[in-house]
């Protein structure tokens, strides 16, 4: 009895013990799970703050950058009139480099004067292509008009012989009829005439 009495407890035990370290495991896993949350968030935040510190930097930077811009632009367009007018008075402070200078304005502007005289002669010549076309298109178009006209005046020509003869040849019969009726009554004129003749120097 005693010894079953002593099992029991012994097995009570045990499981106490296990639970206890069951609870103990549990313990320390959330412990562990809540540390490791920390240190994400400990993470997380570093790297957010991080992330705005190089943002501000950044923008600081580009201000700078801006504001210096603006202070070196005009500084470096001052600049860069003084040398632009330093460069253009430069070859006319001596004789040489003047002279030189003039040599070199009178070679461009012989050159501008060169294009400018290809340019004028292109575009006469161009001028004058396009009149020679014009021109020959007109003769032509006259060429084709005058002989359009001697064609029709031709054929008119032709209509009005060709209507006077079918005219003369409807009236023909007609014209010898009036001209044998004429010769008829000359020669009825004069049979007459001489009858009466006869008769008048019968009387005398």
């Amino acid at each position: 009895m005693a010894t079953t009495n002593g099992t029991a407890a012994g097995a009570a035990q045990r499981s106490a013990s296990a639970k206890k370290g069951q609870a103990t495991r549990r313990r320390q896993a959330v412990r562990r799970r809540a540390t490791t949350a920390q240190r994400a968030a400990r993470a997380a935040t570093t790297q957010r703050v991080g992330a705005e510190a190089k943002g501000a930097e950044a923008l600081a930077t580009q201000v700078a950058g801006v504001a210096e811009s603006a202070l070196l632009i005009p500084v470096g367009v001052a600049l860069e009139t003084r040398d632009r007018l330093v460069g253009a008075i430069r070859p006319w402070t001596s004789r040489t480099s003047a002279e030189r200078e003039l040599t070199r304005v009178r070679r461009s502007a012989r050159r501008f004067e060169r294009r400018g005289s290809v340019a004028r002669n292109r575009a006469v010549r161009e001028l004058r292509q396009r009149r020679n076309r014009l021109v020959r298109e007109l003769r032509k178009r006259r060429g084709q008009v005058v002989r359009l006209a001697r064609r029709r005046r031709r054929e008119v020509n032709r209509t009005v012989k060709q209507n006077r003869r079918r005219v003369e040849q409807a009236f023909r019969p007609g014209v010898d009829l009036v001209q044998q009726s004429f010769q008829n009554g000359t020669k009825s004129v004069q049979n007459g005439t001489r009858q009466t003749r006869q008769r008048v120097q019968e009387l005398v």
